[in-house]
């Protein structure tokens, strides 16, 4: 006698039990469960079926909006768009407010969310503060910081499966690895592929643009590579994710051809670390990547830990030679300069100065906040700077950005966020799961992310820019993707 088939089973297209509100539907024999009828949470009626919701419920929608964020980033570097500059930034950041609105269902509650709300509230509350001259730029300050942090509510009320979240990383990868090799052709071959620079760059003089200069060993010189972006060293952000995304294809890969693909976006990575000359986000990467490995080391994955020390390991020290070889004496010297001095002697005497500002100077004057609207691109497009008691700011660093945001509590509660999401990402790192997915290793490699991003507030404004929205992004994703694959393995035991 047979034994009895579960209620799921025993029909194609037979709707299951509810699971956390939500019932599933089995299109074909061998086919994944859908979601079907989930309570909606402002009007508790049901949703319409997935396969009739469209886009604005569909979880591709997640890979759309990165390439869309790739897409504004490209057309930047096109001359013709110089007019329409400032419609292309607002575009990915008016997008993410619509989606805010716009995204059906109910959110899940990401760890980080209390936090990061609380801290926009904070700055919220700065709008009334004397310092906020113009009100349209502190308008456009507050929705900045929304559209950064918004997919925390609305990518969440996606069903994202694991095969979105690894194309998301995919496309974020492949983005990265064009950058950092465009970087490399920009230094082989002097002027042929450089953009525009900046405006905010050019505007500083050409005692500093020179100094952004290097001579490489064909006697040429050339702007530190700057990649798909328009500022000189830009590609050494391309190169970190490169590297650092790249390790996590290589591990989760199963056929020949990826693990290629992705030693190769490592090594081209490297290269164009070394001839940017960053040492900051060097320092950085090399911190991502111990992060990932004891990471891979406490939950006894040993041989992925051989592997990805092997691999890294062998590009690093083949990515130098080559970098040296194109880029000179100049890439050797400063590279040299690293291991003269103690790590944070080099931080302080490039970054450093501005977070010892920011502690020294600026958190006593501004304990409350600054106002709003008076740095960044909010300040560039819609601040009025007509005020001498209250003139433009500059931020270097994100910590000086939230100090001009919120003060102290901003400084508080926004780093709590990016905090308690490592932790919440370590802990799905350690975990075995049963449901056949591979989150262990995406965890090492977002948990190795957020370490990085963590770092790099100490180096630029990371969260007021679109690589701060794809920080949230991909936490939202991983941690959607994590409870949709919970929830269905909950419902097939």
């Amino acid at each position: 006698m047979s034994p009895p088939r579960s209620p799921l089973a025993a029909r194609p297209g037979l709707q299951g039990p509810g699971v956390l509100g939500r019932k599933y539907v089995r299109r074909a024999p061998d086919a994944p469960l859908e979601v079907v009828g989930e309570p909606d949470a402002a009007s508790g009626q049901k949703q319409r079926p997935a396969a009739r919701q469209g886009l604005l419920s569909s979880s591709k929608l997640v890979p759309l909006f990165v390439a869309l964020l790739i897409g504004c980033q490209l057309v930047l570097l096109v001359n013709a768009i110089a007019p329409l500059r400032m419609v292309v930034r607002i575009l990915a950041f008016g997008l993410s407010l619509a989606l805010l609105v716009l995204v059906p269902g109910r959110a899940l509650k990401h760890p980080a969310l209390p936090f990061v709300l609380g801290a926009m509230g904070v700055t919220a509350l700065n709008f009334f503060h004397p310092g906020t001259v113009s009100p349209l730029g502190g308008a456009a300050q507050l929705g900045i910081q929304l559209s950064i942090m918004a997919p925390l509510f609305w990518v969440t009320r996606l069903s994202i499966d694991s095969k979105t979240f690894r194309l998301t990383l995919a496309l974020l990868f492949f983005f990265n690895t064009a950058s950092a090799a465009v970087g490399v052709l920009q230094v082989y071959f002097p002027g042929r592929f450089q953009p525009v620079i900046s405006s905010a760059v050019q505007s500083q003089g050409d005692s500093y643009l020179r100094s952004l200069e290097f001579e490489t060993a064909s006697g040429a010189r050339v702007f530190r590579p700057m990649g798909l972006t328009d500022m000189p060293g830009g590609a050494a952000t391309g190169a970190f994710y490169a590297v650092l995304l790249g390790s996590g294809f290589l591990l989760s890969s199963r056929q020949g051809a990826a693990r290629w693909v992705s030693a190769g976006g490592i090594l081209v990575g490297l290269v164009s670390l070394y001839l940017c000359q960053v040492r900051a986000i060097a320092l950085t990467l090399g911190v991502c990547l111990a992060a990932m490995s004891f990471v891979l080391m406490l939950s006894g994955r040993l041989a992925r830990l051989v592997k990805l020390v092997a691999v890294v390991g062998t590009a690093a020290v083949f990515a130098f030679g080559w970098a040296v070889a194109v880029g000179g004496d100049a890439v050797q010297s400063r590279w040299n300069s690293l291991f003269e001095a103690k790590p944070e002697d080099v931080y302080r005497s490039n970054r450093g100065h501005f977070l010892e500002g920011t502690f020294e100077h600026l958190l006593p004057e501004y304990p409350l906040g600054a106002g709003l609207g008076r740095y960044g691109m909010a300040n560039a497009y819609f601040g009025d700077n007509s005020d001498p008691e209250h003139p433009p700011l500059w931020a270097e660093i994100q910590w000086t950005a939230w100090v001009y945001d919120g003060g102290a509590l901003v400084m508080l509660l926004y780093p709590l966020g990016v905090l308690v999401s490592m932790a919440w990402v370590f802990q799905a790192a350690r975990k075995r799961e049963d449901s056949g997915e591979e989150f262990w290793l995406w965890g090492s490699v977002i948990f190795a992310y957020n370490l990085g991003a963590l770092a790099l507030t100490f180096s630029y404004p990371f969260f007021m820019s679109q690589v701060g929205m794809e920080f949230w992004l991909l936490n939202a994703a991983l941690f959607g993707a994590w409870n949709h694959a919970k929830t269905l393995h909950a419902h097939r035991r």
